[in-house]
């Protein structure tokens, strides 16, 4: 291939062989199907993403095997380039300076400024994402694509999803027997289901009650996952000032924050 449609880098005396063409649509396709496995990520950005690379599969498939059927020599090729010399995808640097070279410049674009562009985008997401979010605002964020997903893609019903538990969301607070249903609520299909639940990445959802108390105006009790350092152990923190200290796995931060949310609660049960 030319400069203009090559996203090929030189071979490496550690260059393994390339897969043919049906391994790679195999493999996209396999990618899609994985995508829209149960259980589905709780955090926003995470489900966002994922669905994501599930339309791209999907699309990358597609034109795959359009190509082997008019070109199989070029299609071999793009299997090649999605496969890498090392078995671990595209090389960054070849995908990067095919960009530059074959958009960018044609476009007088300026690559830098798409990578600050990113930057900042990145940034507000992992602002927005490390927030209580309201389930509302998490259809929205979400979208069509995503409830398209859940129904048509994986070619399950809402009473089916419903009759295995895989829509249902408890509070995150020892005692609390509130639930609501997920789907419902992000399509409004529900009417005021779920209405003032809220979700924080760090812990999981909080029904009304216990969202408003924790979370929302004055009674500001947000945990965060933090570090202070590359090498330090993360530890939960909430912006009262209280933190968990080390926190070896998960779910014993998300525990000792449960309590600390006990304490702050319990003066008002």
């Amino acid at each position: 291939m030319n400069d203009t449609t090559s996203l090929a880098i030189e071979p490496t005396d550690d260059e393994e062989t390339p897969p043919p063409v049906a391994e790679t649509l195999e493999r996209l396709a396999r990618t899609y199907v994985r995508t829209g496995a149960l259980p589905l990520p709780r955090n926003p950005a995470t489900f966002g993403w994922q669905v994501t690379a599930g339309g791209l599969a999907a699309l990358a498939a597609q034109l795959l095997h359009y190509v082997d059927t008019v070109d199989p020599e070029r299609a071999a090729a793009f299997a090649d380039f999605y496969h890498g010399h090392l078995g671990d995808g595209p090389h960054p640097l070849a995908v990067g300076w095919w960009i530059q070279k074959n958009l960018a410049e044609p476009a007088g674009a300026d690559m830098g400024q798409w990578a600050a562009e990113a930057e900042t985008e990145a940034e507000a997401a992992f602002a927005y994402t490390s927030r209580p979010t309201g389930l509302a605002d998490l259809g929205v964020l979400l979208g069509d694509d995503v409830l398209s997903l859940l129904i048509n893609g994986l070619g399950a019903s809402w009473k089916e999803w419903e009759e295995h538990g895989s829509t249902r969301r408890t509070c995150f607070l020892p005692g609390c027997f509130h639930e609501f249903d997920i789907s419902q609520a992000w399509s409004g299909a529900g009417g005021m289901h779920g209405e003032g639940w809220m979700c924080a990445p760090a812990v999981g959802f909080a029904c009304s009650e216990h969202a408003t108390y924790l979370w929302a105006g004055d009674h500001q009790h947000v945990p965060t996952w933090t570090t202070t350092g590359p090498e330090s152990s993360p530890q939960l923190s909430c912006t009262c000032g209280w933190a968990s200290g080390k926190a070896r796995f998960r779910g014993y931060g998300i525990a000792l924050y449960q309590a600390h949310a006990l304490d702050v609660v319990e003066p008002e049960a």
